[in-house]
């Protein structure tokens, strides 16, 4: 076939180079439809594909020596038109050479000449769909690649009247172009021109071109069993290797289907090394080369993980990469074969450990299966972290407890001989998912887990060589603890944590973490509260004061103002419970000042994020700020200042009024009116009412306090700042 001179639009240039692209993995039974309707540019593309196609390039994917070319053109008998009549015929013509010890691929498959049917019968049209429509009793004929050229309507026609057909497809390349009338005779436009290169020819549209639109039917381009490994003892690893083959082309679909992503190796190279273990299952290669290839598929998925994205879909191809690469080692232990392998597998090991040396591959050796299954654990657990919502989704708990039975297993098979960071990784990744999956189920067993695993590691880690280790290790111990602490025995458990936050800060520089050294004195100090509210101390609570104090100077509004908010908040409480506690006059009203300024900062800043960055309540925030008012207002120290007094009162009259607005806006949102208010029976809805009925206790005695401080001026003062659908019910508790 001759090539045709006509320039190529960018965008057409681009669909043509993925469809080579596509075309050139030559992996088994890619079905490939072609649209264009313009009959120049399409003969002129369709002697380009062969043309690039018909020989090996010098870094083609290696393949056995056959005589075949790769791409072979056929036209469409018109009278008759089934293409698999076509291409069993021209396979007849050029039967393989007998005798061949080899495998012998057949070639990929262009046909051309279906926009001619629309001038014969409707009965002929009608058979090349149904022809279309047997593809599963024919598709022995399509081990390779079937590429065919139809116009826009066709395109439609095939989908809406050959379903059978559409299901198989692997893609479908639209090129844009100007319909041309098709010749009476069938032929092809031949000029004898030559062009170099394809941004020398033409096509009549420059308009943005549709992108391939792969198959959204599920179906795999590799519908049959792959080739079983030898001597296997069941058919488990052949079917998850169809299994994750389909995972990993519809993958590769999506990403060439999207106009924003241009193609690239990276897009290709888990396709290509779908190739190679397509072919070293073929040749019944060793357990070992084939783990090797597995190894480098989930490497490819593994690195976009580590880059950023971990989508499920990532994760679920990642994870099955390496369930194979464990299956393979351990079948290749089980058989111990010391048969050498074939010239031709010999050939393909030679081939893939060479390109895994010359490509972005960290190594072309397999790692220890402690650190496999420690890889395995950490993608299950990133699973189980997905939030996403559909019947596809994952069941976090399930992927929890895969992951930990991975890094148990992992620790049973290290050694004395192991290296220390191998158990350490293992035992701290141990410990992060059991204390995830205490959320779910058997918390204090999971957390002393969690606590056992934790301890583990610090065993093997020197915080003098290792310090940022170390220091997150007792981080994450102290926090377990902390959490055990509020299910029983808190005061043991408390001090637990409150010395595993305190050895953290000795490994963690404000300078160099600061972040990191924020968020331990931020553990630390609420850990120091909370122990305060079981064994009451003044000492715990000015250790938690100035914990939050030293956090506040590092967690900054500027730089990460959603913890910035919570720590105000928490350095609030600290003050109040301070307050009421255990200091007297003076010191007493200091306190209560600083826990409204801390509460008034919190809130302040919370304002301007969206609440579902925020870790508090800021309506119990606000409570808490208008009942530090009441306080203040209420204090004999203020007795001498009315002015102060009544600002304390009129502050703290605004804010509970406001948490009283905040939680009517909450059940308004759940459909209620206020008379159900009172008697609200649903769980998710009985915490909002109990902070109502709250805020309008402190509300009717502020207004008492109104009052007793400032007479009746005073009560009809604060009356006619009370909302008059509140009024009914203040004025029957007055």
């Amino acid at each position: 076939m001759s090539i045709p001179s006509q320039k190529v639009s960018s965008s057409n240039k681009q669909i043509y180079q993925r469809l080579k692209q596509a075309i050139d993995l030559n992996l088994r039974r890619q079905i490939f439809i072609a649209a264009c309707d313009d009959l120049y540019l399409r003969d002129c593309l369709a002697a380009r594909l062969q043309a690039e196609l018909a020989a090996d390039s010098p870094d083609s994917f290696p393949r056995s020596p056959i005589d075949y070319p790769r791409f072979v053109s056929l036209e469409l008998d018109l009278s008759d038109p089934n293409p698999w009549d076509s291409i069993a015929a021209w396979l007849t013509q050029h039967p393989p050479h007998q005798n061949r010890g080899g495998y012998t691929r057949l070639p990929g498959f262009q046909i051309l000449g279906a926009e001619h049917l629309t001038r014969h019968s409707a009965a002929v049209q009608w058979s090349f769909l149904s022809y279309l429509r047997d593809i599963e009793a024919n598709l022995q004929m399509c081990e390779s690649t079937l590429l065919l050229w139809v116009s826009r309507p066709w395109l439609s026609s095939i989908e809406q009247s050959a379903p059978e057909f559409w299901q198989w497809r692997t893609g479908v390349f639209e090129f844009e172009g100007e319909p041309t009338p098709a010749k009476e005779d069938g032929g092809h436009s031949e000029d004898g021109g030559h062009s170099e290169n394809l941004g020398n020819l033409r096509d009549n549209g420059d308009s943005g071109a549709k992108l391939l639109r792969l198959s959204e039917s599920g179906q795999s381009p590799f519908p049959d069993e792959q080739v079983p490994i030898p001597d296997s003892p069941s058919a488990t690893t052949d079917s998850k290797s169809v299994e994750l083959a389909d995972l990993v082309l519809a993958a590769a679909s999506e990403e060439l289907e999207a106009e924003n992503n241009p193609a690239s190796e990276d897009n290709f190279l888990p396709l290509q090394t779908l190739q190679y273990i397509e072919l070293l299952q073929e040749h019944q290669c060793c357990s070992e080369a084939l783990a090797l290839a597995y190894h480098s598929l989930g490497n490819c998925y593994r690195d976009r993980i580590l880059g950023g994205d971990a989508s499920p879909q990532n994760l679920t191809i990642a994870i099955g990469a390496i369930e194979q690469v464990i299956a393979y080692l351990e079948l290749d232990a089980s058989l111990q074969s010391n048969q050498p392998p074939t010239d031709e597998c010999a050939r393909l090991i030679a081939q893939l450990t060479q390109n895994l040396t010359d490509g972005a591959q960290e190594s072309h050796s397999l790692p220890p299966m402690d650190d496999l299954l420690n890889d395995l654990g950490t993608f299950y657990w990133m699973l189980s972290r997905d939030r996403t919502n559909g019947s596809n989704a994952s069941d976090p708990q399930s992927c929890l407890e895969r992951s930990i039975a991975l890094y148990l297993e992992g620790l049973n098979r290290t050694d004395a001989e192991s290296a220390p960071q191998t158990r350490v990784r293992l035992n701290k990744n141990l410990g992060i998912a059991s204390a995830d999956l205490a959320r779910y189920r058997d918390k204090t067993e999971n957390l002393q887990q969690a606590v056992a695993a934790y301890q583990q590691a610090l065993l093997d880690l020197d915080p003098e060589t290792e310090p940022q280790q170390y220091a997150a290790a007792q981080n994450n111990l102290a926090t377990a603890y902390w959490n055990l602490a509020q299910d029983g025995e808190p005061i043991a458990y408390l001090k637990s944590a409150i010395a595993a936050y305190t050895e953290a800060l000795w490994c963690y520089s404000p300078e160099r973490e600061p972040l990191n050294y924020a968020g331990v004195q931020n553990n630390l100090g609420t850990a120091c509260w909370n122990l305060a509210q079981h064994e009451p101390s003044e000492l715990l609570l000015v250790k938690a004061i100035g914990a939050y104090r030293e956090a506040l100077k590092y967690r900054t509004r500027e730089l990460v103002p959603a913890a910035a908010a919570a720590t105000y908040n928490n350095l609030g409480t600290a003050y109040w419970h301070l307050a009421n506690q255990f200091q007297q006059k003076q010191a007493r009203t200091e306190s209560l000042q600083q826990a409204i300024t801390a509460y008034e900062a919190a809130l302040d800043i919370a304002s301007e994020l969206d609440r579902t960055q925020l870790t508090f309540d800021t309506l119990a925030a606000r409570n808490n700020l208008g009942l530090a008012h009441y306080q203040l207002a209420t204090d004999p120290n203020f007795a001498a200042n009315k002015a102060a007094q009544t600002s304390h009162l009129e502050a703290a009259l605004h804010h509970q009024l406001q948490v009283c607005a905040g939680v009517g806006q909450h059940l308004n949102h759940k459909g209620l009116t206020y008379g159900d208010k009172l008697n609200l029976q649903a769980p998710a809805n009985s915490q909002a009412a109990d902070s109502r009925q709250t805020a309008l206790s402190y509300i009717v005695k502020t207004i008492r306090a109104f009052y007793s401080e400032c007479g009746l001026q005073g009560q009809n003062l604060a009356l006619s700042k009370v909302p008059g659908d509140l009024l009914p019910e203040i004025l029957r508790r007055l």
